[in-house]
């Protein structure tokens, strides 16, 4: 199980909630999917990342069941919401939800992205997912991502000791 609130430098990331569909640009229905699969999925879904300082959403950042290749996966999910991008949303609340995953125990935990999404496959790579090919997910062509929990603490290990560096400087 997931204990909320996963807190990170920046972020505060919670169950999502209808009325945040304003602040991440995103439709009303697919964001109550996402919290009807809270609901059913016993916690399993995208959340909401908000940023401490404003309180506005600005990621739906989490673990959802998915069915890839035939297997049930435990999948990573990011969105950010468009003029927030490439201030480093996608690797924090990534790396948070990661850690909480760890921490409850998962062992594995896969991602989906399009192949030509270069930011996320960059995103990806630094929290220690490893490229295994490509799949079909809602008729779609996906590279698929697969991380276990040695990868996942040797790159969240290093991730922090990359912030720990860039703070020291600052």
């Amino acid at each position: 199980m997931i204990c909320f609130p996963i807190e990170t430098e920046r972020l505060i990331i919670r169950p999502l909630r209808l009325e945040d569909a304003g602040d991440l640009r995103q439709n009303e229905e697919w964001i109550q999917e996402k919290v009807d699969r809270f609901e059913r999925d016993e916690g399993m879904s995208l959340w909401a990342a908000v940023e401490r300082e404003t309180g506005r959403a600005v990621a739906l950042a989490g673990l959802q069941w998915e069915q890839i290749d035939g297997r049930r996966e435990l999948d990573l999910g990011c969105v950010v919401a468009p003029d927030v991008r490439l201030r480093g949303y996608a690797t924090e609340a990534s790396r948070g939800v990661l850690r909480a995953a760890a921490a409850a125990g998962r062992d594995r935990v896969t991602a989906m992205t399009l192949l030509d999404n270069a930011a996320a496959m960059h995103v990806l790579a630094k929290l220690g997912f490893e490229r295994h090919g490509e799949t079909i997910f809602d008729g779609r062509r996906y590279a698929f991502f697969v991380t276990d929990a040695r990868g996942t603490r040797a790159a969240l290990r290093a991730s922090a000791e990359a912030s720990g560096r860039r703070a020291a400087r600052s």
